[in-house]
C-alpha cells in the first residue's frame, strides 16, 4: 500500500488553525464555510483544493498521488479518512489514528501571534508554532477560525493558500465518508 505523502497531513494541519505575543491555544473554526485555494505538496507541485467546515467536521478536496481525493476529518472523534478511486473502486483509507490524532491535536497546541495579513480579501492573524517533527509553521487565521494560509517556514514553502472564502451552512451529507466507499485501514508506518 502506498504511504500518504505530506500533503494529506499538511491538509489536516491547515484545516485546523492556530492564535499574542505569548502562547495561546489555537482558535477553532466557529463558523461553517468553504474555502477554495491551492495546496502545495513538496516536489509534486500545486493543485487546487477546497476546505469545507460544518458542525465540527471538515472535508478537504484535492489531489493525492495525481488523483482526486477527499479527506474527511471529524474534529471531535480525532479521525481522518482519505477517499479516492483506486482500480475503479471508491476506497476509504482511514489514517492511522495516532497520526490523525497528532494532526488534529494542532487545535490543542499553543502558538504565538506574530503578525497580521490580508489574504483572499480577508484580514487574518498570523500565528507561529512548531510541529511534532520540529518544523516551524505560520498559519494565518480569521477571527472566526478559518485558516487562509499555512506556511512551513522551515522549508520555505506555502502549503495552503485560500483564494476565496464563503461562509454559510454546509450540506452535512458532504462532510461524512460516503457509505459506498470500501473501508481500508492504513497500517502503522514506522
Amino acid at each position: 500500500m502506498r504511504r500518504l505523502g505530506p500533503a494529506p497531513l499538511a491538509l489536516l494541519a491547515l484545516a485546523l488553525p492556530s492564535a499574542g505575543l505569548r502562547a495561546e491555544p489555537l482558535p477553532k473554526p466557529t463558523t461553517d464555510y468553504v474555502a477554495e485555494g491551492t495546496i502545495t505538496s513538496g516536489k509534486k507541485g500545486s493543485s487546487p483544493a477546497s476546505v469545507r467546515h460544518g458542525a465540527g467536521k471538515l472535508r478537504v478536496d484535492t489531489e493525492v498521488d495525481g488523483k482526486k481525493a477527499a479527506i474527511f476529518i471529524d474534529l471531535e472523534a480525532r479521525t481522518a479518512t482519505v477517499v479516492s478511486q483506486r482500480l475503479g473502486q471508491k476506497i476509504a483509507m482511514q489514517i492511522d489514528p495516532e497520526r490523525a490524532g497528532e494532526a488534529v491535536s494542532m487545535l490543542d497546541r499553543d502558538a504565538r501571534r506574530v503578525g497580521e495579513a490580508k489574504i483572499a480579501g480577508e484580514t487574518c492573524d498570523e500565528y507561529e508554532f512548531e510541529t511534532a517533527k520540529g518544523h516551524t509553521v505560520v498559519t494565518c487565521v480569521t477571527r472566526d477560525g478559518i485558516a487562509l494560509r499555512t506556511r512551513d517556514v522551515s522549508r520555505n514553502r506555502v502549503i495552503w493558500e485560500a483564494s476565496r472564502v464563503t461562509r454559510g451552512p454546509q450540506d452535512a451529507a458532504q462532510l461524512v465518508v460516503p457509505s459506498d466507499a470500501l473501508p481500508l485501514q492504513i497500517p502503522k508506518l514506522r
